[in-house]
């Protein structure tokens, strides 16, 4: 990767890079409060694999109709397909699972532990830097999300699931290492499209053998929760990701997952009823400076 492109001045230019990250980190931490809308009239292994099998045939479909480049030969499928279990069928299937008893504020504040792991990983497998402004932006960021966090726990925020969540983070971090390691070359239709299809049936099936789906209620709320996760999230927000990493490091790109408790709980409190407490603002404040310390250029030396 060229130093124009780790800079952010690749297709799209430097300036594009934090209205995307910002706008990304929106359609995230949204998409905890449509999955919390969605559970309340599907199994969470049902809503995840339709979801992404829906998503996979729309991609497919297009890029089959626009005649993009497949993946050449059996190793970049499976390439795909590992960072598709990852992504998607692991990290998501696992968080859906645990936002059954997880407020979707607390879901957005706990994916905010992936720069973390990032950071940690980048370091130690990609040879990322980490100088002593971004260590503490890191450390201010997960402080100020630990704050929330104290602030927010409560009988609707289980332990159990918490842990379920830092546990979906790790394979999604093992994720996105994995694909900045690897950089597929398949553009973002079919990078998804193949993700999507191998994540919908690890999900799905195994969905079809343990849960009643016939509990299913396809109402007016869950098709509207369903076509913004799909087409918003599915669609949208993975599209913006996956060209972050192309266009940035990992910890660069990851550190606006800090945003995400930011947005999820205001947007919770404004959509879902949920609280905001003065301990959410402090801890807003903390995101922001400690995002800014990730975010300052590294010295050249």
């Amino acid at each position: 990767m060229t130093a124009a492109a780790s800079d952010g001045r690749g297709p799209g230019g430097a300036a594009a890079y934090v209205p995307l990250a910002v706008l990304f980190s929106l359609l995230w931490a949204s998409a905890f409060l449509a999955v919390k809308v969605a559970l309340r009239y599907s199994p969470p292994l049902f809503l995840m694999g339709s979801r992404f099998l829906l998503a996979a045939a729309l991609l497919l479909g297009l890029a089959l109709l626009q005649r993009r480049r497949f993946p050449a030969g059996p190793a970049a499928w499976a390439r795909l397909a590992v960072l598709g279990l990852l992504n998607y069928a692991l990290y998501l299937g696992i968080a859906a699972v645990a936002l059954r008893h997880l407020s979707g504020g607390m879901g957005a504040v706990l994916a905010s532990t992936i720069p973390l792991l990032l950071a940690a990983a980048g370091f130690l497998l990609l040879g990322e830097r980490l100088n002593r402004p971004r260590l503490a932006g890191l450390a201010i960021a997960f402080a100020s999300v630990v704050l929330v966090m104290y602030s927010r726990t409560s009988a609707s925020d289980q332990p159990g699931a918490m842990l379920l969540i830092l546990l979906a983070n790790v394979f999604y971090a093992a994720g996105t290492i994995l694909f900045k390691r690897w950089r597929p070359a398949e553009d973002a239709i079919v990078l998804n499209g193949v993700q999507f299809l191998a994540a919908g049936v690890a999900v799905l099936v195994p969905s079809l053998l343990t849960e009643p789906v016939t509990s299913v209620r396809p109402v007016l709320p869950f098709l509207l929760a369903m076509a913004y996760l799909l087409f918003a999230v599915s669609l949208g927000a993975m599209s913006i990701w996956f060209h972050l990493l192309r266009s940035g490091d990992a910890t660069r790109a990851s550190s606006y997952f800090f945003l995400n408790p930011i947005f999820g709980l205001f947007l919770g409190a404004v959509l879902l009823a949920e609280p905001v407490h003065l301990l959410d603002i402090a801890g807003t404040i903390g995101v922001a400076l400690g995002i800014y310390l990730v975010q300052r250029p590294l010295s050249p030396h």
